[in-house]
Order: C-alpha cells, then structure tokens, then sequence
C-alpha cells in the first residue's frame, strides 16, 4: 500500500504546496459563492426596503444560513466522491480519497462565513446609500482580488480570472437589486 504523500506526490501535490492552493476549490465555493448571495440578499433588500435593520437581519440571516449550507454541501459531495473512487477502484486509495471530507466542510465554512462579512460590514457603520455603494465596491474589488489569485495559481490570466469572477458577482447583484427596486415595499 502507497503512503499518503506518494499518493499526493503522484497526483502532483508536494508537501510543500501551500494549503491555500490544496483548498482552492473549497476556498472558492465558500467565498465566492457567499459573497455574491450576501452581496445580492443585502442590495436587493436596501433597495426593497430602504430599511437597514431589514437589510442587516437578511444579510445576517442568509451570510449564516449559506455558510452552514455551504460546508454540509461539501462534505457530503466530498464524502461521495471519496466512496465512489473506492468503489470504482476496489477500495484502491489515492490523491482523491485522500481528501477529507471534513476539512474541505470547515475550510469552506470559514471561507464562507468571512466573504459574508465583506458586502454586510458597510451597513453596520454607513447610512444606507452609502452602505449600498461601499458593499458593492468592497465586494466587487474582494471578487477581483479572489478571481485574480484563482487565475494567477491556475496559470491562467489573473486579470481574466477577476473579471469573470466580478462578472459573475454582478449579474446575481444586478438581478436582485432589480427585484428589490420591482417589488419595494413601504418603509
């Protein structure tokens, strides 16, 4: 039987790779997908409402929710994948099956968790147009910064990477600040 780093050195990790570059899936399902729904849930709401404390309890509630979310989604999809590697190849280890389930859940609740933080934080010290462009700026910038190290430690163009990241961050915000401004609600 092959020793775990054997294993992870056949499938081209090395002990000293970074763990940030071993993460970078769960670091990116947790982040970018909770800093956009954040993003999104906060705009769509001030929009909607007008109302901080609305937008701070919704950001709040669904930055949590996701977070949790986010973490059993990667355990359970982690867990699969190493159970059906080891039925697929007898029971035969390797880089794949090595994969913890429940440190991929944490690092992507963490990451989660964290991007949450970034569009919310405006509203808590800022007038709410103001929290409005600051959580938009801040996440769209965070969004770049994200893209743009994905791209830079997947030999890809940094600078494309951030864009298709924001790009993507913008469409769900867009959709949901226009749902806020369609459906507004007396304050």
């Amino acid at each position: 039987m092959k020793s775990r780093a054997l294993l992870r050195q056949e499938h081209g990790e090395t002990p000293s790779q970074p763990r940030i570059r071993r993460d970078l899936r769960e670091i990116i399902l947790g982040a970018q997908d909770n800093l956009i729904n954040v993003l999104a849930t906060v705009l769509g709401v001030a929009i909607g409402s007008g109302n901080a404390k609305m937008v701070a309890l919704a950001g709040l509630a669904s930055g949590i929710a996701e977070a949790i979310s986010m973490g059993g989604v990667l355990y359970t999809s982690t867990s699969a994948e190493r159970n059906l590697h080891r039925q697929a190849h007898g029971g035969a280890q390797s880089a794949v099956a090595l994969k913890d389930p429940i440190r991929a859940a944490g690092v992507t609740f963490v990451a989660a968790l964290s991007a949450a933080a970034i569009p919310l934080a405006p509203f808590a010290v800022l007038p709410i147009r103001w929290a409005m462009v600051a959580a938009a700026t801040l996440s769209v910038l965070a969004l770049f910064a994200l893209g743009g190290y994905t791209g830079g430690v997947t030999g890809r163009r940094w600078w494309r990477d951030g864009a298709q990241f924001v790009a993507i961050g913008s469409l769900a915000a867009i959709a949901s600040a226009l749902v806020g401004a369609a459906l507004k609600v007396p304050s």
